[in-house]
């Protein structure tokens, strides 16, 4: 879906969702500083505020209608952090009315933390995810599809949904360096609690929608992955051991739930000839979880074998973070009972 937009050296992504609708475009001149989200069981609306040039705030851009119950407001803590990635669902908002496709939950992320997920629906439908490549959003568009309703009266009620939505990610040199266009200028680059080293780029998380986020940041190498595999042979978590630049250890925290497990595999890598290079697997329902949906399989990849697949392949979805140019150093992704997304942090060669 990539493509070059109308910013130089931009970069389109998207747009996710359903086909249907109107389309819409944001391309501020300013960086992105406040997002609201308007939703209910479905995401209604978004809207965008940007920093000027003088510091001011500019006025909103809002695309979709205001029928959710709530609205939530992301306010980015300028000019030190900014958008990243974002990821949701999209699926038929009323399969008795409509098979029309929508966004039904969305959760942004920025280089610091992850915001969301926004929508009553976050388990259910198609998951999608922009694969990170460590650049900056600086714009969105999508569509926004329109529901006509008659009254007893003959009037008409009209509601509005976001149907679909993409971003355009410019590299975060061109973004917040001094010849850039936007009047923040980077001040930190925030490193991970746990390595105290640079964030290098992030690409996933792939999996289901919705759960906990988490991230153990950025290492010099994977040493080791255990893998808790449940009794419904889905991934019920993982567990990382990393080595830092140092040559010391660090142990991450189990990331996903425990009850259940029946064993767990230990994927060993010497950290120097033989490392990390992509991930790849199914994701599906979990058996008698109400629709729950989480990691079925999980395989590692590296520059000499493929250590897997662990746990089952089977289920709806399939993911890949395969590359020939880098390596992983870290680990993130979303937890909610199982292990229910997975991504990575890459360095390139």
């Amino acid at each position: 879906m990539g493509g070059t937009s109308e910013y130089e050296g931009c970069i389109t992504e998207g747009p996710w969702g359903g086909s249907q609708g109107k389309q819409w475009v944001y391309r501020p001149e300013h960086i992105i500083s406040k997002i609201s989200v308007n939703y209910g069981k479905l995401v209604n609306s978004i809207n965008f505020q940007t920093i000027c040039c003088k510091g001011d705030q500019a006025q909103g851009s809002s695309f979709g209608g205001s029928g959710g119950d709530q609205t939530d407001t992301i306010s980015l803590q300028h000019p030190n952090e900014y958008l990243v990635s974002l990821s949701g669902t999209f699926g038929s908002y009323d399969g008795s009315y409509s098979a029309v496709d929508v966004i039904k939950s969305i959760c942004f992320k920025t280089n610091i933390k992850c915001y969301g997920p926004y929508g009553g629906d976050n388990r259910s439908g198609t998951a999608f995810s922009l694969a990170g490549k460590g650049g900056v959003i600086v714009g969105f568009h999508g569509r926004i599809y329109k529901r006509y309703t008659s009254n007893y009266n003959s009037s008409v009620t009209v509601y509005k949904y976001l149907a679909a939505i993409g971003v355009y990610v410019m590299p975060k040199l061109l973004a917040l360096g001094p010849n850039s266009t936007y009047a923040g200028k980077l001040i930190r680059e925030p490193s991970s609690s746990l390595s105290g080293v640079e964030m290098p780029r992030e690409v996933g998380p792939w999996g289901a929608g919705g759960g906990k986020p988490w991230d153990d940041g950025v290492f010099a190498s994977v040493k080791q992955v255990y893998v808790h595999v449940g009794e419904l042979n889905m991934i019920s978590a993982l567990q990382f051991e990393y080595l830092k630049k140092d040559g010391k250890s660090a142990i991450s925290h189990i990331h996903g739930g425990t009850y259940g497990v029946k064993k767990i595999q230990v994927v060993n890598l010497d950290g120097e000839e033989e490392f990390l290079m992509g991930v790849s697997g199914f994701f599906g329902p979990v058996e008698g979880h109400n629709g729950l949906k989480a990691l079925a399989s999980v395989s590692f990849h590296t520059n000499k074998r493929i250590h897997g697949p662990y746990g089952e392949e089977k289920g709806a979805g399939y993911y890949s973070s395969t590359t020939s140019s880098g390596k992983i150093v870290g680990f993130h992704g979303m937890n909610n009972g199982f292990v229910s997304a997975i991504g990575v942090h890459m360095e390139y060669f």
